[in-house]
């Protein structure tokens, strides 16, 4: 009886046994079915255009901080390099520093146009304004990567075929730059800020010169490639909006000379009052000067002013991080 009892015990334990590691297999595998970067530090760089959405340049319609104000004309480089860390398969952290130019010209604003002779489309008064500028860009940036999904392309993780991984993802981030618009004056790329061509500090009611520094935040969307857990590609399109509409140096209105006359030395006068006021260099007659004279729209004050890069990013994963992973797939 004893014996029996032994026996129906040890079979019973037995299959009991068989029964958790099977469910345990099937909830290792089913956990593991979702992808997860083996590694959780990637480091990059990324090579890219950028185009400039403010009161400078643009399109013959009204100015406006959007992709539809792109003036090719103006696109600039961009290139950075970029940190970052992943949380998990769709969530990560990214530390970023970049390097951009950033460039508007009323010439650019139409075909066609003429200083002397009236339009009624939009862009002619930027055409007649005359105004440009021109900016070399630091950022620092710290962004959210979210990714609603990864499909995988080819291969497994549990086989030795090479395995890709297609990704969308969004971009959600704050940052600061540093900028100091220039314009050309007679063969030299001379400093706006300075010179507070709508009178900054110099007429009441108007603020003090705007700050060289200013926050940023990045918003954007893109796709990635993952090979093998070896490198990504990836392609991203990145808006930057901001809290500052003198980017350009331009946001108001124009001022009466006799202001930096009386505020400026003789030379940084004449500086002031010739990039303040660039019509004339092509309206020499003055035939409709009357825009462009004192109290008069000089910019809008309204939008803030933003820009936007197109950029393609290569970045190889730091596998000796893999002991920094917070969710694992080993």
């Amino acid at each position: 009886m004893k014996l029996k009892f032994l026996i129906w015990f040890l079979l019973l334990a037995g299959h009991t046994t068989c029964l958790s590691q099977n469910y345990e297999y099937k909830e290792w595998k089913k956990k593991r079915m979702q992808y997860i970067p083996r590694y959780p530090i990637e480091l990059g760089f990324h090579v890219g255009t950028v185009q400039f959405l403010g009161d400078l340049g643009g399109t013959e319609a009204i100015a406006q901080s959007f992709i539809t104000d792109t003036d090719v004309a103006s696109i600039r480089p961009s290139i950075g390099f970029f940190a970052r860390y992943n949380m998990g398969g769709h969530f990560s952290f990214r530390l970023e520093m970049t390097y951009l130019i950033l460039s508007g010209d009323d010439k650019l604003t139409g075909k066609d146009f003429s200083a002397t002779q009236h339009s009624d489309k939009d862009g002619w008064f930027r055409y007649y304004r005359n105004l440009h500028f021109q900016a070399h860009v630091f950022e620092l940036t710290n962004s959210c990567q979210v990714i609603p999904y990864n499909f995988k392309l080819t291969g497994s993780r549990y086989t030795n075929a090479k395995q890709n991984i297609l990704s969308p993802y969004g971009v959600l981030g704050i940052g600061f730059l540093v900028s100091n618009p220039q314009a050309n004056y007679n063969g030299t790329w001379v400093d706006l800020q300075p010179l507070r061509t709508e009178g900054q500090g110099l007429v009441d009611g108007r603020p003090d010169p705007y700050n060289l520094v200013q926050f940023i935040i990045p918003v954007g969307f893109g796709l990635q490639w993952e090979h093998n857990h070896e490198w990504l590609l990836s392609l991203e399109v990145n808006h930057r909006f901001t809290f500052t509409d003198y980017l350009d140096d331009v946001s108001t209105d124009y001022v009466d000379p006799a202001i930096f006359r009386n505020s400026f030395d003789a030379e940084k006068a004449t500086l002031a009052t010739g990039l303040a006021r660039r019509s004339t260099e092509n309206d020499p007659t003055n035939i409709y000067g009357y825009i462009t004279e004192p109290n008069q729209q000089r910019g809008d004050p309204k939008d803030n002013d933003a820009y936007y890069t197109i950029t393609l990013r290569l970045a190889f994963y730091l596998k000796k991080s893999r002991h920094f992973a917070l969710v694992k797939d080993y």
